[in-house]
């Protein structure tokens, strides 16, 4: 059976230099590796975000915008930061990015956040030209006392996330990409809260037939 082709809306060039990692080495939890069974194609379209605390409203509204481009079935994906005593309310969550967008670097000041237990949650939304599905994935983990790292991804400086055994982290999304006997694809295949998500997709997706491709 041939590979199965993903269209991925997204105009980021972090989230397709990630997507090729995971699609060259990232597996399903069954083991396979990614690129025996999926493709990806990505279509760097320019959508216009809702901005929304929830994160699963948030790439709903996004994805359909994106399939009424597109008119393919496709998807979408968006991450932000939770804190855990705003976890009923999923704040910051798709404020995460404006946030960070006009603080930078003094966002860990202005938000007290410093050493603060927080979700790295991200949500794929899927359209198949009838329906919405969504997908979520969370890595849990803490925010630095300062931004460390120079990988220019958003809260990627800020976020130390637990370990793969679920203990706390020391260093930062942005260092551990680059660090040497870590670097990006361990960032990609043991603790991306993006992979997670796209992982609960692509086994839905494996085993459902995309639907007509008409307008939502």
């Amino acid at each position: 059976m041939p590979p199965i082709t993903i269209v991925y809306a997204t105009s980021s060039s972090h989230k397709r230099e990630e997507i090729e990692i995971f699609h060259s080495v990232g597996y399903l939890d069954d083991g396979t590796i990614v690129r025996d069974s999926f493709t990806f194609d990505i279509r760097p379209i320019q959508i216009q975000e809702v901005l929304e605390v929830d994160l699963g409203v948030m790439v709903r509204a996004e994805v359909v915008k994106a399939y009424s481009q597109l008119r393919v079935p496709c998807i979408v994906e968006h991450a932000g930061l939770i804190f855990d005593d705003y976890h009923d309310k999923s704040y910051p969550g798709g404020l995460t990015k404006p946030m960070w967008n006009t603080l930078g670097d003094r966002f860990v000041q202005e938000t007290g956040s410093s050493g603060r237990c927080v979700i790295a949650r991200a949500v794929i939304a899927y359209c198949d030209g009838k329906r919405v599905f969504t997908f979520d994935g969370e890595t849990h983990g803490t925010i630095a006392d300062s931004p460390r790292g120079s990988r220019d991804f958003y809260w990627d400086t800020v976020f130390i996330p637990d370990n793969a055994n679920g203990e706390p982290g020391s260093m930062t999304y942005a260092e551990i990409v680059e660090s040497s006997p870590l670097g990006l694809p361990h960032k990609v295949n043991n603790l991306s809260q993006s992979s997670k998500a796209m992982r609960k997709f692509l086994v839905y997706r494996k085993t459902n037939e995309p639907g007509l491709w008409s307008m939502v």
